[in-house]
């Protein structure tokens, strides 16, 4: 936040110096993830309709079906009411509000907060028809009571995206599925950082900090809600280098660890670590894996006002730990719970600090747009990023 307006990683605010940034995330149109091979695929859930997921829709159907098990096991276990997946896809923007203070040449506090908006559009696609039609026609003949089954098999109507609902609603518990919009704040981070080394072509600043769990989290019961916040307090630290080849060419690094504290969640139970979907609720200690953030740049500077800066960052978050007294569950969850992205950056600035300093401008600003897109990962959402970010220097 601080040390960008200065083309200097290691910067801090000098005493007194105040300044506010305003930033606005508009990210593209999210529909596919990076997925625990790396490779790119759509975002949705898929669901068989077949007897055993049906049985919970209502007390006929339930009839129904413990009939057709009772005459005919291997139709039973043969039927399905079709395949179908729930596909979305979604759209964020974000404003974030940040203040820094520089308490002295070497120390500057700061804060910052953020506030989404996110829609999600649902799409339903039926994958198989149901092979209820095959199941009438096995059981027809056998007996009185085959024909009888045989004839309310027949009778069925066909699979659509209303049954899949009733499924998700009747059997999962899950509210129903469809376009969502939601609005809130997200979390707030606070930290201070330390002007270590300062050699003017050369600079070391340390940053250390926490995570305020102020964002809206994941809702057990919304399968296609977002959430704006993890739900626990992180504590971080930060290191940032850098080294100025001249006063046109520029590089920089930051390396920051954040250590995510426990805290008790309530989550579905799942049953295996395939489906997703589970009908029970219970309550979770959960331990998100520690996370790393890298990311290196280079800012080359045309003028006293123009600079522009490619970079590239990667994270990795460690696998996550869950807790309670549901054994199987809490390995289901945990497995294949760890994260990875890599993400290409540019930014341009227009800063009229240094013209500032030189007595050329009455007032000293930063102007910066900066695209980024996710070029690799492991479960993390494929997004591109547009943000246009403005700092005041007061």
């Amino acid at each position: 936040m601080i040390s960008d307006s200065y083309a200097q990683v290691w910067k801090t605010l000098p005493q007194g110096v105040r300044m506010l940034g305003y930033r606005n995330v508009t990210t593209t149109t999210i529909n596919s993830e990076y997925n625990q091979g790396q490779a790119e695929t759509p975002l949705s859930y898929s669901l068989n309709a077949n007897a055993s997921s049906l049985a919970s829709i209502s007390d006929s159907v339930s009839y129904y079906l413990e009939q057709l098990r009772t005459i005919n096991p291997a139709a039973y276990d043969q039927f399905s009411y079709g395949q179908f997946t729930v596909g979305g896809e979604a759209r964020l923007n974000v404003n974030g509000l940040g203040l820094g203070w520089g308490l002295t040449d070497r120390l500057t506090v700061y804060g910052i907060m953020t506030y989404y908006s996110a829609n999600v559009r649902v799409k339903y696609k039926q994958l198989k028809q149901s092979n209820t039609q095959e199941i009438a026609d096995s059981l027809g003949g056998a007996s009185d009571g085959d024909d009888a089954i045989a004839a309310i098999t027949a009778a069925l109507p066909s699979s659509s995206g209303n049954m899949l609902q009733s499924v998700i609603v009747n059997t999962y518990g899950y509210n129903e599925v469809g376009d969502w919009y939601g609005a809130g704040y997200g979390d707030t981070e606070l930290g201070a950082t330390y002007g270590l080394i300062d050699r003017g072509y050369w600079g070391l600043s340390l940053t250390g900090g926490v995570t305020a769990p102020t964002g809206r989290e994941d809702d057990p019961d919304l399968l296609q809600d977002i959430a704006f916040g993890d739900g626990q307090w992180d504590v971080f630290t930060e290191a940032a280098i850098g080294y100025a080849v001249n006063d046109a060419l520029r590089f920089g690094s930051y390396l920051r660890y954040t250590y995510q504290a426990p805290a008790d969640k309530t989550l579905r139970i799942p049953t295996s670590r395939e489906i997703p979907l589970s009908a029970n609720k219970g309550s979770f200690n959960v331990k998100y894996g520690d996370r790393v953030d890298a990311s290196f740049l280079t800012t080359a500077t045309v003028n006293d006002w123009l600079s522009f800066t490619p970079a590239y960052e990667f994270f990795y978050q460690l696998p996550s730990n869950y807790e309670s007294s549901y054994g199987a569950a809490n390995d289901y969850l945990a497995y294949n719970s760890d994260r990875m992205g890599h993400t290409a950056r540019f930014s341009t600035s227009v800063s009229s600090i240094q013209p500032y300093l030189k007595k050329k401008f009455v007032l000293p600003a930063t102007l910066s747009l900066h695209v980024q897109q996710t070029i690799a990962g492991k479960n993390v959402p494929k997004v591109g990023r547009f943000e246009l970010e403005l700092k005041l220097l007061f």
